[in-house]
């Protein structure tokens, strides 16, 4: 791992970035396009109430994460420091894009269930080639109101709590005051030409447990019993 992220870090040092910058941006990138093929799945099922490419659980979960981190390397990367208006804008679109994920996976688990239920009736090729000017408007119907009836309230909801006069507003506080996952390197270094302290030996391995330069003047607290280490 460690080798890898050595030639990463090289790179990096090329194109001028650094790992949170970079990983946001692939990140958001793959966002980005999992978000344009639900709401492809989205409009295939409005005009013909079925799905090209049903996603398991296991996908959506993969989908959730991937949105996830990219709003969380996103935060501690170059795009919103220091940016206060960035950073609403980030929230907004990393919420819109995870409703846009979890109403595409409930339409489709509702269409999905209801093709199993009727092809599991006797005689459902009868049911089909009848009452096919009933069934597809149903789906279609089924896939198209949920999203209707649930993206204003969220879009609502958020710019309401958001942009609440009410001061302190602990809601935007907190966004303001979110740090993200900070990925990259430690900038304080180690080694031959740096002073750390040595506090204690691991009876394991034998190695010393060292505090870095940078800390050894911060408070230290050594509790144990008179000679162990």
């Amino acid at each position: 791992m460690k080798f890898l992220l050595k030639y990463l870090d090289k790179f990096l040092k090329v194109i001028k970035t650094d790992r949170n910058t970079f990983f946001a941006y692939i990140l958001t990138l793959v966002s980005a396009y999992l978000v344009v093929d639900r709401v492809v799945e989205l409009i295939i099922m409005w005009f013909t109430g079925m799905s090209v490419s049903y996603w398991n659980p296991f996908e959506y979960t993969l989908a959730f994460i991937c949105i996830a981190f990219a709003f969380a390397i996103t935060f501690a990367s170059k795009f919103a420091n220091n940016n206060t208006t960035g950073r609403i804008t980030y929230f907004y679109t990393y919420c819109i894009a995870l409703y846009i994920v979890g109403i595409s996976m409930v339409v489709q688990w509702i269409n999905y269930f209801g093709w199993i239920l009727i092809l599991s009736v006797p005689n459902y090729q009868e049911i089909i080639i009848n009452f096919s000017d009933l069934i597809r408007p149903a789906f279609t119907a089924v896939s198209l109101y949920l999203p209707l009836v649930t993206f204003y309230p969220i879009i609502t909801f958020l710019h309401v709590r958001i942009n609440d006069p009410v001061f302190p507003n602990a809601f935007k506080d907190s966004i303001m005051d979110y740090t993200g996952i900070d990925i990259n390197p430690s900038t304080f270094a180690t080694g031959p030409y740096s002073f750390e302290l040595e506090l204690c030996q691991d009876r394991t391995s034998g190695k010393y447990v060292k505090i870095s330069e940078d800390r050894r003047f911060q408070g230290t607290l050594i509790q144990g019993y008179s000679g162990c280490r």
